[in-house]
This record gives structure tokens, C-alpha cells and sequence, in this order.
């Protein structure tokens, strides 16, 4: 017996806001796991981190000053589109 059950639709502008806000302080990859993609969230979460941190080690050097942000921005963009777009794909 199959029991069929109807979720409504996730929105990808909250999708979106869950990847943007907690990406303020460095924390991204909610918004995939509210859309239902926990494992692309989680990736995307330990991913970034691991970026972090090698540019972290890169501000020793001084290269870290413009890699980090650079980084941060693109990852603000690109996961905040992805995200409101896995909404759409459901």
C-alpha cells in the first residue's frame, strides 16, 4: 500500500534568503536543505569552510586578503541561485 502525500511547494525566494543570511556569517548550504537537496547543503557547507580555511592560511601571504572575499561573494551568488532553483525542479 502506497500512501501518496502532497507537500506544497518550497519557495525559492526562502530558499534563497537561507542561503543568503546565515551566508553572512560564513554559513551557507541551508537553503539546498530546506529545498530538499541535504546533501548538495552539506557539501556545499563543508565546502566552503574548507575554502575558508585555505584562504585563511593564505592571508600569511597576503593573497588570502583578496581570495576570501572574492570568495565569499561568489559563493553568496551562486549558492543563493542554485538553491531558489532547486525549489523550481520540484
Amino acid at each position: 500500500m502506497h500512501h501518496h502525500h502532497h507537500y506544497p511547494p518550497k519557495s525559492g525566494g526562502t530558499a534563497a534568503l537561507l542561503e543568503a543570511l546565515p551566508g553572512i556569517f560564513q554559513v551557507f548550504g541551508i537553503g539546498h536543505m530546506y529545498a530538499g537537496n541535504v546533501g548538495t547543503g552539506l557539501i556545499i557547507m563543508f565546502g566552503y569552510w574548507a575554502v575558508a580555511f585555505v584562504n585563511f592560511l593564505l592571508c600569511f601571504v597576503f593573497i588570502g586578503f583578496i581570495t576570501g572575499p572574492l570568495c565569499w561573494v561568489a559563493t553568496m551568488i551562486i549558492s543563493s541561485l542554485t538553491a531558489a532553483n532547486a525549489c523550481k525542479t520540484r
